[in-house]
Formats: C-alpha cells, structure tokens, sequence
C-alpha cells in the first residue's frame, strides 16, 4: 500500500470519527436543549415548518440517491453516475439532519414517551449511518468507473444494501412517528 492511500484513509477514518463525535454530541445537545428551555409561543410555527423542510431535504436526498443506486443495481447506469450524483446529494442529507436536530430542540418533544424516543433513536442511526456511508462511498470510489454491480464483490453488495435498508428504515421510522406526533395520534 502506498504512503498517500494510507494517508487518504487515516485522514477518512479521522474525518469519520470527527462526523460520529459531531452527530452525537448534537444529537445530546438538541435533547439537552429541548428540557431546558421554553420556546416562545411565536418559534413553534417556524420551527415545525423548519423541521418538515429539514425532512424534506434529508429523506428526499436519501430517496433520491437510493434510487440512483437502484439504478446501478440493476445495470442501467454506471457506478461513475452514482458517484457524481452521490456528490451532489450528500450536503442536502446532511442539511437535513443538522435542520432537524436544530428545530427538534424547539419543537419540546415528548421525550418521557416511549414513542418520542424511538423517534429520536431512528434519526441517530439515520445520521450514524450518513457517516457510515463514507467508508462505502471511498470504496466504491477506488473502484473503475464501469463496475457493474453484479461483478462486486459479495461483501460489498451486501454492504450496500443494508446501508440502504438501514437508512431508509431509520428515515422512514422518523417521518411516520413524527406524523403521529404532530397530528396527536
């Protein structure tokens, strides 16, 4: 292994640890934040409207790349499409979620239900798993430009497809709970 690959992947292992650091020392500062404060009446309105944005960014980033992905799951376009559009969606994700850490601690969830905190729980394993994902996009990046994914190693496809299934599930459990909440069901 060269010096400068080695290099490129302390300095990814550190930028990954820097990513988990931030994501859960947000994640503690919104709860904290949440049981410490009162919001004025008048921040509700912007801050759930703020939120649901932030929702719509990060789930629609995560659809959207997931569906690229499908893409060159099924061999209709290449890994080097899913590697320009992954670029362009990553900061819309991770916009998302930092939105929604930001309102979520105006918003004064419940968090003595049961139901708040598996809300809370999906959108940390949404993050963690955005984190995660930057070790499989560095490798899918060493990979040629025209790999099929059929010809990915067995390890790496089902990498990709539970980091997938992870992300959606998480997303997904966050939006439907956070539902539930809003309309007092």
């Amino acid at each position: 292994m060269s010096i400068a690959l080695s290099e490129r992947r302390s300095l990814a292992r550190h930028r990954r640890a820097l990513g988990y650091w931030a994501v859960s020392i947000g994640m503690f500062a919104s709860l904290w934040i949440s049981t410490q404060i009162q919001p004025a009446p008048w921040m509700h309105l912007p801050m759930l409207f703020t939120h649901l944005a932030s929702v719509i960014a990060g789930l629609g980033a995560t659809v959207m790349l997931d569906v690229k992905a499908l893409r060159w799951v099924t061999g209709a376009q290449q890994l080097s499409d899913l590697w320009l559009f992954e670029r362009s969606v990553t900061p819309l994700a991770w916009a998302g979620i930092t939105g929604l850490l930001f309102t979520g601690a105006f918003l004064q969830p419940s968090l003595d239900e049961p139901i708040t905190a598996l809300k809370m729980v999906a959108v940390f394993v949404a993050a963690m798993n955005g984190v995660a994902l930057g070790r499989l996009t560095d490798t899918l990046r060493r990979m040629p430009p025209d790999t099929r994914f059929a010809a990915a190693p067995t390890r790496l496809k089902l990498w990709c497809l539970s980091s997938a299934a992870t992300s959606q599930i998480a997303w997904w459990t966050a939006v439907i709970i956070g539902m539930l909440n809003t309309s007092g069901a």
